[in-house]
């Protein structure tokens, strides 16, 4: 992978610090380092940098480097899914469970641009808008798919199934979920654990009104509609990867399947996931 592309959150790396560091770090591995242009006033244009605009730093690159936290991957899944560029993470926030490298500690980085490492192709997650039959709309996420209440108003829920119906909630919401995101949103919802080898959907109720809602795993094959009484709200907002998508409105719902876009994510051969899963959420 000669070609490296940086995409740095500013929130996270204000300074540039880290970037500066990675760029320095590449720079001694004789990559090609490619960056938004946006950086070009605070990142001297060396030999070996490349400065581009937009998407098109997914078209000259062989891998990415996303600098932040796993939201900052999350930006960009997308982009990459459909470019077949793999992502590896620097974690700059809090959690990382998507990232392979820590601030201040890039040993794993320089193992990856040793050749130690391997690429997941993560499944992805279709949410269909639909309204009297029609496709309307169609969204992709990595981590999950969220339908919760305007203005956090409970609402009421219909999960069907392969067009059974499988549950019913009153609930502040319902997350369906990858085994990726399964550490996530679903996580703090009471839903499981899922190994991250393993393709499905996790659907988990968001505070329900009952005490025997339960969570659900579904194979990866089924498709999952989400459908709600207007007569509780009359908009629900949809969230794509914690990111409001849309406000769905009455005789609108969604239907969730699996993707034909995959994610691939770099993963340092020495680093296991349960390893990592004790270590983030031992505190």
């Amino acid at each position: 992978m000669k070609n490296i592309a940086l995409f740095v959150n500013r929130d996270r790396d204000q300074s540039l610090e880290a970037t500066k560091e990675v760029i320095s770090l590449l720079k001694k591995y004789n990559k090609n380092i490619v960056l938004d242009e946006s950086l070009k006033p605070e990142v001297c244009a060396e030999d070996g940098v490349t400065f581009v605009c937009g998407d098109e730093m997914f078209e000259k690159c062989d891998m990415v480097i996303a600098l932040g936290g796993d939201g900052t991957i999350l930006k960009i899944v997308n982009q990459a899914a459909e470019n077949g560029v793999p992502i590896a993470g620097i974690n700059l926030g809090h959690l990382g469970f998507l990232t392979q490298a820590e601030k201040g500690d890039l040993s794993n980085v320089v193992k990856i641009l040793e050749g130690e490492f391997s690429v997941e192709n993560r499944m992805m997650l279709d949410a269909r808008v639909i309204k009297d039959g029609c496709v309307l709309e169609t969204f992709s996420a990595l981590n999950d798919i969220i339908i919760r209440g305007d203005q956090s108003k409970m609402i009421s829920l219909t999960a069907e199934v392969n067009n059974t119906e499988a549950s019913r909630y009153l609930a502040d919401g319902i997350i369906i979920a990858t085994s990726t995101g399964s550490t996530a949103y679903s996580l703090s919802c009471g839903g499981p654990i899922v190994h991250k080898a393993l393709d499905c959907m996790i659907m988990t109720p968001i505070c329900p009104h009952t005490m025997k809602s339960r969570c659900m795993v579904i194979p990866p094959e089924f498709s999952v509609a989400v459908r709600f009484d207007a007569s509780y709200c009359s908009e629900v907002d949809l969230k794509v990867d914690g990111i409001l998508a849309k406000c769905l409105g009455k005789d609108e719902y969604i239907e969730v399947v699996r993707s034909e876009k995959r994610v691939p994510l770099i993963n340092v051969n020495s680093r296991e996931y349960f390893d990592v899963i004790s270590q983030k959420l031992s505190d």
